[in-house]
């Protein structure tokens, strides 16, 4: 009996070691794509004729103002991510830009020209007040 459970060990050892050592070998993935700064609009996406075309998804606040100027006006708003304890990560706060006559921007992040403000999207609007 004994020679029988030496075999059944071994054979379960060796088992063992053939399942982690091809547990560790290496994988070779598909390259990520990097990703692509895409205008992330929300309703009527703007002509290629307007500044608002300009506007990318992550851009930072600077860069919006470069492109179309200094807004008409500015609100800002807490996410519900604001009101979870101990969470202090950047996605508390959303900041709208409004621009008369050419629609209303929306950051991401903490909110007015700090550095982890970024696009989040874009509404065209033609007739927006400003």
């Amino acid at each position: 009996m004994s020679g029988g459970l030496g075999k059944g060990l071994v054979v379960v050892a060796v088992g063992c070691l053939v399942v982690g050592i091809g547990g560790c070998a290496k994988r070779e993935r598909a390259p990520e794509k990097p990703p692509v700064a895409e205008p992330a609009v929300h309703g009527t996406p703007p002509p290629a004729s307007s500044p608002m075309a300009k506007i990318k998804q992550g851009m930072r606040p600077e860069e919006v103002v470069e492109v179309l100027g200094a807004p008409s006006r500015q609100s800002a708003y807490p996410t519900g991510k604001a009101f979870t304890p101990f969470y202090y990560g950047p996605d508390r706060w959303r900041s709208v830009y409004y621009y008369k006559g050419k629609g209303r921007i929306v950051f991401k992040g903490d909110g007015g020209f700090r550095s982890s403000s970024q696009v989040l999207y874009l509404e065209y609007d033609p007739t927006e007040p400003g």
